[in-house]
C-alpha cells in the first residue's frame, strides 16, 4: 500500500498528515505544490482546492487533514489516531478540530504576515524538499506568491495584531488540554498531531517563539515535530505586536 501526499511548504496539515503516514509506517511519496497557485490544481485532482491531499494506490483520493487521518485509521488500523476508549475519544475530537478550525488559520495569517515582510525566507521552508519549479525562478516568485497568500488568507495587518493580541489564551486552552491528558500522551493522537504541527509553524518565527516557548504547548510542538524546516528571523513583525511571555 502506498500513498501520494499533496502539499506546500509551510503548511501545518500537511505536516499533520506527513506525520500520520509514518506513524503508520504507510510508504509515499510527495509532490511539492506551489503555494496559492496549487489551488488551482488541487480543484482538478480532488474536486477541492486545499492541501493536504492524497491519492492511494487503490483510486482513492481523501482532501483535508482531518479526512485523511481517519482514512489512514481505516486502513491501517496501529497505531490508532484516535483513543479505542469511547469516553477519552470526544475530547480529542473536539481538540483536533478546534486545532483545525481555529489555531490553523490563525497560524497561517501570522506566518505569511511575516514573509511578507521577508519573502526571501520562503525558500527556508523548502529545506530537503524539490520544488516544483527552478530555484532561481523560485526565489524570483517569492515575494509574489507572499503577497498573493496575504490576501488570499485574509491576513491584513489588524486581523494579525488581532490573532497575536489573541494568542495567549490559545496556548492557555492548549496548555489546560495538556494538564487533563488530552494532549501529550505516550502515544501521539490526531488531536497532538493537528496542533503540534501549527505551532511548530509557528515557532519559526522567531518574534513569536519566545511566547510559545515559555508554555507546555511549546514543549508538545518540539517533541512531536523535532525538525521543522524554516525561520523568519527576529525583528520582522512590527514591534508591540507579540504580547509578552508574562501574558496569561
Amino acid at each position: 500500500m502506498t500513498a501520494v501526499l499533496y502539499a506546500t511548504l509551510a503548511s501545518g496539515p500537511c505536516a499533520a498528515v506527513e506525520r500520520a503516514l509514518e506513524l503508520k509506517r504507510m510508504p509515499y511519496r510527495r509532490v511539492e505544490l506551489i503555494p496559492v497557485v496549487h489551488k488551482v490544481q488541487q480543484q482538478l485532482r480532488f474536486g477541492a482546492p486545499s492541501v493536504p491531499a492524497v491519492a492511494f494506490d487503490d483510486g482513492a483520493r481523501v482532501s483535508g487533514s482531518r479526512a485523511i487521518l481517519r482514512e489512514l485509521d481505516r486502513r491501517v488500523a496501529e497505531p490508532a489516531l484516535l483513543p479505542t476508549d469511547e469516553a477519552a475519544r470526544p475530547s480529542v475530537e473536539r481538540a483536533e478540530e478546534w486545532g483545525d478550525q481555529v489555531l490553523q488559520p490563525i497560524v497561517r495569517r501570522v506566518v505569511w504576515a511575516a514573509l511578507r515582510r521577508r519573502s526571501g525566507a520562503l525558500m527556508s521552508y523548502g529545506d530537503g524538499a524539490k520544488p516544483p519549479i527552478p530555484v532561481p525562478m523560485a526565489r524570483l516568485s517569492a515575494p509574489l506568491l507572499t503577497w498573493l497568500a496575504v490576501r488570499a488568507d485574509g491576513a491584513a495587518d489588524p486581523a494579525v495584531r488581532a490573532d497575536l493580541l489573541a494568542l495567549p489564551g490559545h496556548l492557555a486552552r492548549v496548555d489546560g488540554w495538556l494538564a487533563e491528558g488530552v494532549l501529550g500522551g505516550e502515544a501521539e493522537n490526531a488531536a497532538d498531531l493537528q496542533i503540534a504541527s501549527s505551532l511548530r509553524l509557528l515557532l519559526t518565527i522567531e518574534d513569536v517563539a519566545p511566547l510559545i516557548d515559555a508554555r507546555p504547548a511549546g514543549a508538545l510542538a518540539r517533541r512531536v515535530f523535532a525538525h521543522c524546516p524554516g525561520r523568519v528571523p527576529a525583528g520582522v513583525l512590527p514591534a508591540g505586536w507579540v504580547p509578552s511571555s508574562d501574558s496569561p
